[in-house]
């Protein structure tokens, strides 16, 4: 053979398998186009678009769809996520031969298990999760028997999960989170040595069983996710023999007895989920994981103290023990962990003092004591790197001033350190930090008088039973986002400032048994989401305003112990008052009739100036149903009233005397004539 005719063949060769080569990627693109049309065109998908060539170089191809991914020109994996599709799967999707991925997730697809996907044998990777398919998984999922990643979740499907998902050895990922699936979890998942992540969360309708002891066998698992799913009884002592084990979450599920003391066996374990199970016992000590990211046991029944293991975890970025029996001391090594951003401990019996270094060698975002015991001081680096957003630490036996730090926090939004013994000024700067929205200081024996202007996302300042004094000041007018504002019992004085009543959103007003003087202000500028007014207690003088009882959405309203004088207005009986209390001041006059009924029987003691139509509020009935029941004068105006009917009557006097007069002299004329 000459050597031309052997560079003929290989010509005819090479052109030949470009013209094979030519005509699958056409037949690739006829299959894709159909898809396309199948799904009735969405317009994620409006560039599928016929090429002018079938170069590969050619914008238009088809491996260039940013939803296609090709392999030496052939199409491998369609990656159709989120695209609005809403028809179901058609079986020609498996002229695709190439297939390894396909990925329909976050669609809208409504159908059964499409089982003409048996046909894609080369298929590695499906996810068909958040759509809406529905059905039973069949029996014989298995012939996918080449399927490394399998994603079910977040859809319709029922029944039981089938036991020949065991049978898909190569599977690296099982998720089947979010179902309507009942029975039980088949052990045989324990059979997929290679599985790696077993998501199977939130399916709230299993039957309640134990955790498979199977699955210990799963020791290249790095993820089990069973979150919600009715597990009860207790977690096996074999889940440390599960060493390549990252990421435990057994959350809210009905678990008990004690943690298994090799729990933390696993070296690389990262995530610890157990919380709100009816877990018991004290916390196990740490063994080998000590590359901790975060530990969350809140809301069992744990008893004991909180490890001094746990100030070796340096990579431990929150930990979450609220809501058990917990008591001792919080470990001061805990303080000193250099990764430390969360930490709620709250409502347990902790005791003893926080540790001092807390926020001093970490960036601490939350920390959550309440409800406990602890004693001393707040510790005073708690903001020095200028990360913190929330003390929450009420309801304990905590002493001393505010750390001076809190003044210099930007970024905290959330300062609640009710009921307990602390005392001093407010550092000046908590008032006015830029994102503060909550400051609850009420139960203590702070000083002090309230500052101009205060952080403008404030929306809730509760400042009851403290030792703060002064005036309420004008500049109150700024603080617009406020919706309650809470100071009863402390030291104000001075009047009721107008520009109180500016502030929009504000729903509840509390200053009660203060020293403040002088009338409600008349003019009410903008109380119209107002709910709660109370000012019992003062010694606040006037007239009820008017105002009040255009403010619609008024439902408790205590004005009691004062010197308030003058009549209660009538449109006071046009609010839907759940609460009134007038008690014990100087008001005079009949009372709104909406109020004569037994819902309002202790609203008026102690005004011995009015009276009512029915004596059934235990203040005495009026004397003259001709009183006014719906007047709203002023004393001078009721005394023009008065006599003006007086004039009235005399002239009705004069008049009934004019005629006795008149008919006397006409009876002695008449007498006269007839004689």
């Amino acid at each position: 053979m000459t050597i031309t005719t052997i560079f003929l063949s290989l010509l005819l060769l090479l052109f030949g398998l470009a013209n094979s080569e030519s005509q699958l990627n056409d037949k690739e693109q006829t299959v894709l186009l159909k898809l396309k049309q199948h799904w009735q065109n969405p317009p994620s998908l409006s560039h599928w678009q016929n090429p002018l060539s079938l170069s590969h170089l050619n914008s238009s191809h088809h491996c260039n769809w940013p939803e296609i991914t090709c392999t030496n020109g052939l199409v491998t994996q369609l990656l159709l996520q989120n695209k609005n599709i809403n028809q179901t799967v058609p079986p020609f999707i498996c002229d695709l031969k190439n297939l390894t991925v396909i990925d329909l997730s976050f669609n809208f697809i409504s159908q059964e298990f499409p089982k003409a996907l048996y046909n894609c044998s080369k298929l590695e990777d499906l996810d068909l999760s958040q759509n809406y398919f529905n059905g039973t998984i069949p029996v014989d999922i298995d012939r996918l028997s080449g399927l490394r990643h399998l994603n079910l979740g977040a859809n319709s499907f029922y029944g039981s999960i089938p036991a020949s998902v065991g049978q898909l050895k190569e599977l690296r990922t099982l998720k089947l989170f979010q179902c309507a699936f009942n029975g039980s979890f088949p052990p045989e998942i324990g059979d997929l040595f290679k599985l790696e992540s077993l998501l199977l969360a939130y399916n709230f309708n299993m039957t309640a069983a134990e955790l498979p002891s199977s699955f210990k066998e799963l020791k290249k698992l790095k993820v089990l996710w069973i979150t919600a799913s009715n597990l009860n009884g207790e977690i096996p002592d074999t889940i440390g023999e599960m060493e390549a084990l990252v990421h435990l979450d057994l959350a809210i599920n009905n678990l008990t007895g004690k943690i298994p003391s090799s729990l933390f066996m696993p070296k690389n374990l990262s995530i610890v989920f157990l919380y709100r199970n009816k877990l018991s016992g004290e916390i196990p000590r740490v063994f080998k994981a000590l590359n901790i990211d975060v530990i969350d046991l809140s809301d069992n029944k744990l008893t004991g103290s909180i490890p001094d293991d746990f100030g070796r975890l340096r990579n431990m970025t929150g930990l979450s023990l609220f809501s058990n029996q917990l008591s001792g001391k919080i470990p001061d090594s805990i303080g000193r962990l250099p990764s430390l951003m969360f930490l709620k401990v709250y409502s347990n019996n902790l005791s003893g003092t926080l540790p001092p270094d807390f926020g001093r060698y970490s960036l601490l975002v939350e920390l959550k004591v309440a409800d406990n015991k602890l004693e001393g001081k707040l510790p005073e680096h708690l903001c020095d790197n200028e990360r913190l957003v929330g003390v929450v630490a009420y309801n304990n036996n905590l002493t001393g001033e505010l750390p001076k730090s809190l003044g210099n926090c930007n970024g905290l939004k959330v300062v609640t350190v009710y009921n307990n013994r602390l005392f001093g000024d407010i550092p000046s700067g908590l008032w006015t930090s830029l994102n503060l929205s909550v400051l609850i200081l009420s139960d203590n024996s702070f000083t002090g008088e309230l500052p101009q202007s205060v952080a403008r996302n404030l929306s809730r300042l509760e400042i009851n039973n403290n030792k703060f004094s002064g005036k309420i000041p004008a500049g109150v007018s700024s603080w617009r986002n406020l919706v309650v504002f809470e100071a009863s019992n402390n030291l104000f004085t001075g009047t009721i400032p107008l520009e109180l009543t500016s502030l929009p959103y504000l729903t509840t007003l509390l200053l009660d048994q203060n020293r403040l003087s002088g009338s409600i202000p008349s003019d009410i500028i903008s109380w119209k989401t107002l709910k709660t007014l109370n000012l019992r207690r003062n010694k606040i003088s006037g007239l009820i305003p008017l105002e009040l009882g255009n403010l619609a959405g008024l439902t408790e309203l205590d004005l009691s112990e004062n010197q308030i004088s003058g009549p209660i207005p009538p449109q006071l009986g046009l609010l839907r008052l759940t609460l009134l209390n007038l008690s014990s001041n100087l008001l005079t006059g009949r009372i709104p009739i909406q109020f004569e009924n037994q819902a309002y029987a202790s609203s008026f003691f102690n005004n011995s100036a009015l009276c009512a139509s029915k004596p059934t509020l235990n203040i005495r009935k009026c004397d003259s149903e001709v009183e006014p029941q719906k007047s709203s004068k002023h004393p001078s105006q009721c005394l023009v009233l008065i006599v003006c009917m007086v004039a009235a009557a005399l002239l009705g006097l004069l008049a009934s005397l004019f005629v006795v007069r008149f008919h006397r002299k006409r009876k002695r004329g008449l007498d006269s004539t007839s004689t």
